[in-house]
Protein backbone atom coordinates (compact mmCIF):
# COMPACT_ATOMS: atom_id res chain seq x y z
CA UNK A 1 0.00 0.00 0.00
CA UNK A 2 2.94 2.94 0.62
CA UNK A 3 4.64 1.53 -1.96
CA UNK A 4 1.55 2.39 -4.47
CA UNK A 5 0.79 5.35 -2.75
CA UNK A 6 4.71 6.70 -3.29
CA UNK A 7 4.44 5.50 -6.87
CA UNK A 8 1.18 7.70 -7.31
CA UNK A 9 2.73 10.26 -6.01
CA UNK A 10 5.83 10.76 -7.98
CA UNK A 11 3.90 10.49 -10.57
CA UNK A 12 1.75 13.31 -10.14
CA UNK A 13 4.87 15.06 -9.15
CA UNK A 14 6.06 14.59 -12.48
CA UNK A 15 2.69 15.60 -14.47
CA UNK A 16 3.00 18.99 -12.29
CA UNK A 17 6.79 19.39 -12.92
CA UNK A 18 6.14 19.00 -16.57
CA UNK A 19 3.44 21.79 -16.71
CA UNK A 20 5.77 24.33 -15.50
CA UNK A 21 9.39 23.38 -16.94
CA UNK A 22 11.71 23.84 -19.68
CA UNK A 23 14.73 22.74 -21.35
CA UNK A 24 15.49 18.83 -22.01
CA UNK A 25 14.10 16.65 -19.07
CA UNK A 26 15.13 13.04 -19.01
CA UNK A 27 14.39 9.42 -18.24
CA UNK A 28 17.02 7.27 -16.71
CA UNK A 29 17.45 3.63 -15.39
CA UNK A 30 20.76 3.46 -13.22
CA UNK A 31 22.35 0.23 -11.35
CA UNK A 32 24.21 1.37 -7.41
CA UNK A 33 26.76 -0.37 -5.91
CA UNK A 34 28.16 0.77 -2.60
CA UNK A 35 30.27 -1.27 -0.20
CA UNK A 36 30.37 -0.59 3.31
CA UNK A 37 32.91 -1.34 6.42
CA UNK A 38 30.64 -1.96 9.52
CA UNK A 39 30.78 -2.36 13.16
CA UNK A 40 27.87 -3.77 14.93
CA UNK A 41 27.92 -3.95 18.70
CA UNK A 42 27.50 -7.34 20.05
CA UNK A 43 24.22 -7.75 22.50
CA UNK A 44 24.47 -11.60 23.26
CA UNK A 45 28.16 -12.31 24.30
CA UNK A 46 28.73 -11.59 28.48
CA UNK A 47 31.52 -9.04 28.80
CA UNK A 48 33.20 -11.61 31.28
CA UNK A 49 33.62 -14.09 28.40
CA UNK A 50 37.67 -14.71 27.58
CA UNK A 51 36.42 -13.88 23.70
CA UNK A 52 34.22 -11.11 24.64
CA UNK A 53 34.62 -8.12 22.09
CA UNK A 54 31.87 -4.91 22.38
CA UNK A 55 32.05 -4.86 18.55
CA UNK A 56 32.08 -7.25 15.76
CA UNK A 57 33.13 -5.92 12.42
CA UNK A 58 32.57 -7.16 8.83
CA UNK A 59 31.45 -5.47 5.55
CA UNK A 60 28.52 -4.35 3.41
CA UNK A 61 27.49 -4.16 -0.10
CA UNK A 62 24.62 -2.73 -1.18
CA UNK A 63 23.12 -2.97 -5.17
CA UNK A 64 19.97 -1.98 -6.43
CA UNK A 65 18.10 -0.65 -9.83
CA UNK A 66 16.36 2.83 -9.68
CA UNK A 67 14.23 4.58 -12.44
CA UNK A 68 14.54 8.27 -12.42
CA UNK A 69 12.86 11.66 -13.67
CA UNK A 70 15.09 15.02 -14.01
CA UNK A 71 13.66 17.83 -15.11
CA UNK A 72 14.02 21.85 -15.28
CA UNK A 73 10.84 23.53 -13.31
CA UNK A 74 11.29 27.05 -14.06
CA UNK A 75 10.09 28.42 -11.00
CA UNK A 76 12.73 26.86 -8.92
CA UNK A 77 16.22 26.42 -11.82
CA UNK A 78 17.28 29.17 -14.19
CA UNK A 79 20.71 27.12 -14.78
CA UNK A 80 20.64 25.43 -17.92
CA UNK A 81 23.09 22.79 -16.52
CA UNK A 82 21.15 22.66 -13.29
CA UNK A 83 18.28 19.34 -13.05
CA UNK A 84 15.91 18.45 -10.44
CA UNK A 85 16.24 14.63 -9.97
CA UNK A 86 13.16 12.52 -8.36
CA UNK A 87 12.78 8.65 -9.03
CA UNK A 88 11.72 5.13 -7.19
CA UNK A 89 13.67 1.95 -7.34
CA UNK A 90 14.53 -1.49 -5.39
CA UNK A 91 18.16 -1.69 -3.31
CA UNK A 92 19.63 -5.11 -1.53
CA UNK A 93 21.70 -4.36 1.26
CA UNK A 94 23.47 -7.25 2.64
CA UNK A 95 26.01 -7.60 5.58
CA UNK A 96 28.79 -9.46 5.66
CA UNK A 97 28.85 -10.25 9.51
CA UNK A 98 28.97 -12.93 12.04
CA UNK A 99 26.84 -11.85 15.01
CA UNK A 100 24.58 -13.47 16.99
CA UNK A 101 20.33 -13.47 16.54
CA UNK A 102 17.38 -14.59 17.49
CA UNK A 103 16.51 -18.29 14.68
CA UNK A 104 13.64 -19.89 15.20
CA UNK A 105 14.50 -22.96 16.69
CA UNK A 106 13.50 -25.91 18.59
CA UNK A 107 16.92 -26.52 20.19
CA UNK A 108 18.17 -23.36 22.75
CA UNK A 109 21.68 -22.68 20.93
CA UNK A 110 23.03 -19.62 19.83
CA UNK A 111 23.21 -19.27 15.62
CA UNK A 112 25.18 -16.50 14.34
CA UNK A 113 24.81 -14.94 10.90
CA UNK A 114 26.91 -16.02 7.75
CA UNK A 115 25.22 -13.10 6.28
CA UNK A 116 21.74 -11.14 6.48
CA UNK A 117 20.35 -8.79 3.62
CA UNK A 118 17.18 -6.25 3.66
CA UNK A 119 15.44 -6.35 0.79
CA UNK A 120 13.95 -3.11 -0.20
CA UNK A 121 11.93 -0.35 -1.83
CA UNK A 122 13.70 3.27 -2.33
CA UNK A 123 12.85 6.98 -3.27
CA UNK A 124 15.00 9.57 -4.33
CA UNK A 125 15.26 13.08 -5.04
CA UNK A 126 18.40 15.51 -6.15
CA UNK A 127 19.89 17.87 -7.93
CA UNK A 128 22.23 16.95 -11.28
CA UNK A 129 24.73 19.53 -12.41
CA UNK A 130 25.55 18.78 -16.26
CA UNK A 131 28.35 20.38 -17.91
CA UNK A 132 28.59 19.53 -21.76
CA UNK A 133 32.28 19.17 -22.93
CA UNK A 134 33.67 18.28 -26.14
CA UNK A 135 33.31 15.05 -28.43
CA UNK A 136 29.87 14.20 -26.81
CA UNK A 137 30.95 13.81 -23.25
CA UNK A 138 29.04 16.04 -20.43
CA UNK A 139 30.93 16.38 -16.78
CA UNK A 140 28.40 15.01 -13.84
CA UNK A 141 27.84 16.31 -10.33
CA UNK A 142 25.29 15.26 -8.38
CA UNK A 143 23.49 15.15 -4.59
CA UNK A 144 21.49 12.65 -3.96
CA UNK A 145 18.91 12.31 -0.79
CA UNK A 146 17.71 8.28 -0.54
CA UNK A 147 15.31 6.67 1.50
CA UNK A 148 14.68 2.82 2.11
CA UNK A 149 11.69 1.41 3.17
CA UNK A 150 12.51 -3.19 3.98
CA UNK A 151 10.22 -5.28 3.04
CA UNK A 152 11.81 -8.57 3.67
CA UNK A 153 14.80 -9.85 5.48
CA UNK A 154 17.13 -12.63 5.40
CA UNK A 155 19.52 -14.12 7.68
CA UNK A 156 21.65 -17.08 6.98
CA UNK A 157 23.11 -19.23 9.72
CA UNK A 158 26.58 -20.37 10.06
CA UNK A 159 25.59 -23.90 10.74
CA UNK A 160 24.28 -24.81 7.56
CA UNK A 161 20.56 -24.40 8.60
CA UNK A 162 18.23 -22.88 6.57
CA UNK A 163 17.68 -18.93 5.92
CA UNK A 164 15.07 -17.56 8.44
CA UNK A 165 13.01 -15.04 6.01
CA UNK A 166 10.88 -12.49 7.92
CA UNK A 167 8.26 -9.95 6.21
CA UNK A 168 8.26 -7.32 8.60
CA UNK A 169 7.62 -3.64 7.38
CA UNK A 170 10.74 -1.70 8.27
CA UNK A 171 11.71 2.08 7.70
CA UNK A 172 15.23 0.48 6.84
CA UNK A 173 17.89 3.70 6.10
CA UNK A 174 18.21 6.84 4.89
CA UNK A 175 21.46 8.01 2.87
CA UNK A 176 22.66 11.38 1.24
CA UNK A 177 25.10 10.92 -1.74
CA UNK A 178 27.60 12.81 -3.83
CA UNK A 179 27.89 11.42 -7.38
CA UNK A 180 30.60 12.53 -9.79
CA UNK A 181 31.20 11.11 -13.17
CA UNK A 182 31.55 11.21 -17.03
CA UNK A 183 28.28 10.96 -18.94
CA UNK A 184 29.11 9.87 -23.04
CA UNK A 185 26.38 10.70 -25.62
CA UNK A 186 25.37 7.11 -27.08
CA UNK A 187 22.87 8.85 -29.87
CA UNK A 188 20.65 11.84 -30.48
CA UNK A 189 18.24 10.44 -27.40
CA UNK A 190 20.59 8.24 -25.23
CA UNK A 191 23.40 8.63 -23.12
CA UNK A 192 25.37 6.21 -21.17
CA UNK A 193 27.50 6.69 -17.87
CA UNK A 194 29.56 5.92 -15.31
CA UNK A 195 30.01 7.74 -12.13
CA UNK A 196 31.61 7.09 -8.57
CA UNK A 197 29.37 7.94 -5.35
CA UNK A 198 30.26 8.62 -1.81
CA UNK A 199 28.12 8.26 0.59
CA UNK A 200 28.32 10.99 2.94
CA UNK A 201 25.73 10.27 5.32
CA UNK A 202 24.54 6.62 5.83
CA UNK A 203 22.25 5.31 8.79
CA UNK A 204 20.51 2.04 9.24
CA UNK A 205 18.18 0.86 11.95
CA UNK A 206 18.56 -1.31 14.55
CA UNK A 207 17.21 -4.72 14.14
CA UNK A 208 15.34 -6.32 17.29
CA UNK A 209 16.42 -9.85 15.95
CA UNK A 210 20.31 -8.81 17.13
CA UNK A 211 18.66 -7.40 20.47
CA UNK A 212 19.16 -4.01 19.47
CA UNK A 213 17.12 -1.22 19.96
CA UNK A 214 14.79 -0.78 17.08
CA UNK A 215 14.30 3.00 17.86
CA UNK A 216 18.29 3.70 17.17
CA UNK A 217 20.77 3.84 14.14
CA UNK A 218 23.82 2.08 13.27
CA UNK A 219 26.32 3.89 10.29
CA UNK A 220 28.99 2.65 8.57
CA UNK A 221 32.73 3.34 9.32
CA UNK A 222 33.43 4.33 5.23
CA UNK A 223 31.51 3.36 2.19
CA UNK A 224 31.88 4.26 -1.61
CA UNK A 225 30.63 2.67 -4.87
CA UNK A 226 29.78 3.54 -8.41
CA UNK A 227 26.71 3.83 -10.11
CA UNK A 228 26.50 2.84 -14.22
CA UNK A 229 23.51 4.72 -15.80
CA UNK A 230 21.51 5.37 -19.08
CA UNK A 231 19.48 7.92 -20.27
CA UNK A 232 16.76 8.84 -22.85
CA UNK A 233 16.32 12.37 -23.85
CA UNK A 234 12.88 13.94 -23.92
CA UNK A 235 11.25 16.44 -26.60
CA UNK A 236 12.54 19.84 -25.00
CA UNK A 237 8.96 21.50 -23.35
CA UNK A 238 8.55 24.84 -24.84
CA UNK A 239 7.74 27.88 -22.63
Amino acid sequence: MKSAILLTSIHALCILISLSSYGQSNLSVSFPMIWSSVKVKDNWTPPTAPNYKEYIEGSGFGYGINLGYSIQPKFIIKDKHLFLDIGTGYFSQKFDIRRPFDYVSMFDLIYRTEYYVYRNWLWTVGLTYNYQIKRGFALVAKASYTGLHSFRQEYTPTKGDSPQKDRRNIDFGKMLTINVGLDKKLSNRFLAGIHLTVPVYTRWRNDVIFKDNPSTFSQPNFSMGAIVQIQYLLEKVQP
